[in-house]
């Protein structure tokens, strides 16, 4: 029986560190089989068919957790879809490069697993008592993790070590514009309809308004500023779900596929 692994992810380290894990589970559990989105644009617009269904049919869902991306939208968005569909036993964030202690908000809830051979272990553990009938005996399980577990860790600390942090400085002028866009949606997400048509325009207007402004940056060569509107898509999604308009946002997201091009 196979078992489905839901990994999470949040910014390019913890992408690159996802996507180790995903080629290293099945080496060591081959009735495994590991979901993970590349990129975050597909994350939006896959999110109400493909990964949807995905979290609703996972046995274990691992969340890859960096220093820099504890509080990312997309992590809280997918460890919340993820607590509700499983055990809490089940969901298992892993921590690169830093400790528990660090984590603050509703990350705290979960038990974490620290990026070392005998903490890791255990999560693979947790995976292989998922396996029904699949799954490996206990002596069996050791060896082939100690065969297995050199070549994830040797990669695992290429990645670590070659990811450098890069400080995006950005404009005064730039960071308003930003929070300004930022708090509008929330208070269109939280404001209580008066006319539907109203707030329906509202959106439309703000959606075209981040388009171009995000255009121009991008046709700038500020394309890092551009990026900070990525924390806005998990609100402007659920925005568009509850005024009935879950077509607009996936318009919004095909045109963000487009300016990467």
């Amino acid at each position: 029986m196979a078992s489905k692994v839901f990994i999470s992810w949040g910014g390019e380290l913890s992408k690159k560190l996802a996507e180790e894990l995903k080629s290293w589970l099945p080496n060591v559990l081959q009735f495994v089989r590991p979901y993970f989105t590349p990129t975050d644009v597909e994350k939006g617009t896959r999110w109400e068919s493909d990964i949807a269904n995905e979290l609703s049919e996972s046995n274990v869902g691992i969340i890859c957790l960096t220093k820099d991306n504890t509080e990312r939208p997309w992590i809280l968005f997918e460890a919340g879809a993820l607590s509700k569909n499983m055990e809490n036993a089940n969901v298992c964030p892993i921590l690169f490069n830093f400790d528990s202690s660090d984590i603050k908000g509703p990350l705290t809830c979960f038990q974490t697993t620290k990026f070392e051979k005998n903490d890791f272990k255990k999560l693979i553990k947790t995976i292989n008592n998922t396996g029904g009938e699949s799954k490996l005996e206990e002596h069996t399980l050791n060896a082939v993790f100690d065969k297995w577990w050199p070549e994830l860790e040797e990669k695992i600390h290429a990645v670590l070590k070659e990811e450098t942090e890069v400080e995006h400085v950005v404009e005064r002028t730039e960071r308003d514009l930003l929070e300004e866009i930022l708090e509008l949606t929330r208070m269109n997400a939280m404001r209580p309809p008066r006319r539907t048509d109203g707030i329906h325009y509202s959106l439309e207007r703000l959606l075209e308004t981040i388009d171009r402004i995000q255009f121009k940056m991008i046709e700038e060569g500020d394309k890092d500023c551009a990026m900070y509107f990525e924390d806005m898509y998990p609100a402007i999604h659920m925005l568009c779900v509850e005024l009935g308009r879950p077509a607009w946002f996936e318009k919004f997201m095909r045109n963000r596929a487009r300016l990467r091009r």
